[in-house]
């Protein structure tokens, strides 16, 4: 779970993106499903900046805060922007186990802990089946694959080829780590992983299949209701994550929210094909000779450098530079 004490949105540009095209798809569809009369929970953090915006920009009233770590509880309290805002100091699951949601509400698993990421994706597939109609479940996930662990050097090769080929039919580090991915995962373990989807670039999307087939076994059983996936992200500012949004609906009814609007959205994404990420490092003078260029890279003239997502960073900035957030240093007098 979140601690609230990880790094601010100003060094995770990734992650700020992320939040933005999470309020983006908030803002198109607050008439639709009227969210000004839902609720929201989440984590704030110390600073509760989610809480802030999408109470500005949705004017969502009934909002709760969920805190585990006291001292961070105590921050928010003090920090906390406006008066709608309930800071509980409380685990999330706890909270919504002992308190019965009545209105469709807003609900964003936050998770940076890898370590009980099967109990993480199953505590968030149940809840689609336990909250009202028209509710919106977020999650985040920490997809680091180191995360699955790291074996004793005797026990893997460095060796490629068939493994019957390798000294002492020996695993490589990705077969290794598949392995582990696939005792982690039990019966939610999508088919057909390679070795290759345990690296870095492709373990989160490995992730989100895992996600997208545990909500399913989940709302088979549940005539009453579907789901519909509307944003999914895979980013690294540092540390590689995931997020996925859904929204729930009732099983013959849309609330107005057909599939056909939804994927006529420019950064409609589900969780099986994800948006990834990857905005550029920029100085303002190359953020600005960007946003002014239908050529940038021939516009600066020199190449920006990759990240270890490996996307074209001209690209990237193409396509998400309107909800790429600008940092500046602002010095307030006395």
């Amino acid at each position: 779970m979140s601690s609230g004490s990880s790094l601010p949105y100003q060094l995770r540009p990734n992650k700020a993106v992320d939040r933005e095209l999470f309020l983006s798809f908030l803002s198109r569809f607050a008439a639709t499903l009227k969210l000004e009369k839902y609720g929201y929970i989440g984590l704030g953090g110390p600073f509760l900046e989610d809480f802030r915006l999408i109470h500005a920009r949705l004017a969502i009233k009934e909002m709760v805060c969920v805190e585990a770590e006291e001292n961070v509880h105590r921050r928010q309290l003090f920090n906390c922007p406006v008066d709608c805002i309930d800071c509980v100091h409380s685990t999330l699951e706890d909270y919504l186990d002992s308190n019965e949601i009545e209105n469709p509400s807003i609900i964003w698993f936050d998770y940076t802990e890898p370590g009980g990421i099967t109990d993480q994706i199953e505590r968030f597939s149940r809840t689609v089946g336990e909250v009202p109609i028209g509710s919106i479940l977020r999650i985040t996930l920490n997809a680091n694959p180191t995360s699955l662990g790291n074996p004793d050097s005797d026990e893997i090769t460095t060796e490629d080829g068939p493994i019957e080929e390798r000294q002492g039919g020996k695993k490589n580090l990705q077969e290794w780590r598949l392995e582990r991915f696939r005792e982690r995962m039990g019966a939610t373990m999508p088919s057909g992983l390679a070795p290759e989807d345990m690296t870095f670039k492709r373990y989160g999307r490995s992730i989100l299949r895992a996600l997208s087939l545990a909500v399913d076994r989940h709302v088979i059983g549940l005539p009453d209701r579907k789901v519909t996936w509307v944003l999914a992200t895979h980013y690294a500012d540092g540390q590689p994550m995931v997020t996925a949004t859904l929204v729930v609906l009732g099983g013959g009814e849309d609330k107005g929210l057909s599939n056909e609007l939804i994927e006529e959205w420019e950064f409609y994404s589900t969780a099986n094909v994800p948006l990834r990420l990857d905005m550029p490092a920029l100085s303002a003078l190359e953020r600005l000779q960007m946003e002014s260029s239908s050529d940038a890279k021939t516009a600066l003239g020199f190449e920006l450098p990759k990240s270890d997502m490996g996307q074209d960073p001209f690209e990237s900035f193409k396509k998400f530079y309107r909800v790429f957030p600008h940092f500046s240093r602002v010095e307030v007098g006395p």
